[in-house]
């Protein structure tokens, strides 16, 4: 037989739910209550709220008549004695504030006195003269004496009882109710958790109390269950990305090799003028074609392997290394190189990807600084951070080259022209920042474009 499965509720019978449980048991405590208020009547534990009013005429003509000594007058009521002048006598049961009550009774008061429980009082002429005030209420005396001495007023204390199993009772039902709800915010949280975490591959499991939480949940899911696919579509793609540029790379290394080989035999020849620049600019070509290949080469992970271990090296040795890269790409230009001192820190650094992020932002610098420009190489240190700035005297990033710059294969920056430019530099460099825990940052000085590689010193 197939298990009966029961459906979620929905918020608005939920609640509906809750108020007619609530009031239900607020209603069976109250049947309850009177229940016990009765049965404590019927076996003498307490009395009835008319005991007092009911019987003050009897007690009355008894003191009257002489039958009853005031000694005698039942517990559940007040006396006090007064003269003819109106003045007591004998005060009897009374403290001080009910004395106050009688002795205006006596004087002709006729409204009832007192805060929470109305005083009424009976005046009986006693046979020797004098005037026996009787104060009583509309309380509910316990059955004996002793108990109506010794414990708080019975009313007050019934009421406070029901009103205590009344929030008791709502208490205890918001709290299941409110329990539902919890726990099905703790599955959309886990489930959001989850996809924040992007652990896309674990169904969402839990089943929600309520519909619409149950619908939310189920919608996660789905968001889940798409983003994975997605993402594993993507993935893919990525991998068929990468697979397809090491093929491209490693084909194109042969090819590289004989167009610079024949080159450099060309070279050897007598040429003329004109064919031995020819030549250089083939050879030149060829030689950053390898270097963009390289690149690829390092992007397709193919080459990632190499440079795994961060080496503590001097800074002025690494600025050495640079000058010579800066002073090499300048002179070909013609244009000015500078390189300010640089302080003297030990670092612990990728040195080889270090190394070529540097070179590509001079060879962007020499690239797009006019003959007779200035390039700039400044390395400072600013408490934890280190700065290694490559000014040029150049057209300057556009406002997409500043937003885009470190994209992959970026080239469209129309301010400056790209001879061949494959758009990688800024990118590697900016990988190599993130590697380290720093950031690439481009920028424009009003005299050209200024890239800075923000590297934490420790």
């Amino acid at each position: 037989m197939e298990k009966w499965i029961r459906r979620p509720a929905g918020l608005t019978a939920l609640f509906w739910r809750y108020l007619i449980t609530t009031g239900v048991v607020v209603i069976l405590l109250a049947v309850l209550w009177w229940f016990g208020m009765t049965t404590m009547m019927r076996y003498g534990i307490v009395y009835p709220a008319n005991t007092a009013a009911s019987g003050v005429e009897a007690v009355a003509q008894a003191l009257s008549s002489g039958e009853l000594d005031t000694e005698e007058i039942p517990y559940f009521y007040r006396w006090a004695i007064f003269d003819g002048g109106g003045q007591v006598r004998d005060p009897g049961n009374m403290d001080e504030k009910h004395l106050d009550y009688a002795e205006a009774a006596l004087a002709g008061e006729r409204d009832p006195q007192g805060m929470f429980y109305s005083q009424y009082h009976r005046l009986t002429q006693l046979p020797d003269g004098t005037t026996c005030v009787i104060q009583y209420d509309y309380s509910m005396p316990y059955g004996a004496e002793v108990l109506q001495r010794r414990l708080p007023e019975f009313q007050t204390c019934a009421t406070i009882v029901l009103l205590l199993a009344w929030l008791t009772a709502g208490a205890i039902s918001t709290h299941h109710f409110a329990g539902l709800l919890r726990r099905d915010a703790a599955l959309l949280t886990g489930a959001t958790e989850a996809i924040a975490q992007r652990r896309l591959d674990v169904p969402i499991t839990g089943r929600a109390r309520v519909r619409e939480f149950g619908a939310t949940l189920k919608a996660m899911d789905d968001l889940r269950r798409n983003l994975a696919e997605s993402l594993e579509s993507q993935w893919g793609m990525e991998q068929q990305r990468q697979l397809e540029l090491a093929a491209l790379t490693h084909d194109l290394k042969t090819p590289l090799s004989v167009i610079s080989g024949n080159a450099e035999l060309l070279g050897e020849d007598a040429l003329t003028e004109g064919q031995r620049e020819s030549v250089d600019a083939i050879f030149r070509s060829a030689l950053r074609l390898q270097d963009y290949v390289a690149q690829l080469r390092a992007m397709t992970g193919s080459e990632a392997a190499l440079s795994r271990e961060k080496e503590r090296v001097s800074l002025p040795v690494l600025a050495e290394g640079w000058r010579e890269v800066g002073q090499s790409l300048c002179g070909a230009k013609p244009a000015a190189f500078r390189c300010p001192e640089v302080p003297r820190l030990e670092l612990a650094v990728y040195r080889g990807d270090l190394d070529r992020a540097v070179s590509n932002l001079l060879d962007n610098a020499a690239r797009y600084t006019p003959a007779g420009g200035t390039v700039t190489l400044s390395v400072t240190a600013d408490g934890e951070t280190l700065t290694i700035a490559v000014e040029d005297t150049g057209p300057g990033f556009s406002a997409e080259g500043l937003a885009r710059g470190e994209q992959a294969f970026y080239t469209s920056d129309a301010s400056r022209p790209q001879e061949g430019h494959m758009g990688m530099g800024l990118y590697f460099a900016a990988q190599t920042a993130k590697r380290h825990g720093g950031a690439l940052r481009l920028a424009n000085t009003g005299l050209g474009a200024r890239a800075e590689l923000i590297l934490p010193i420790n």
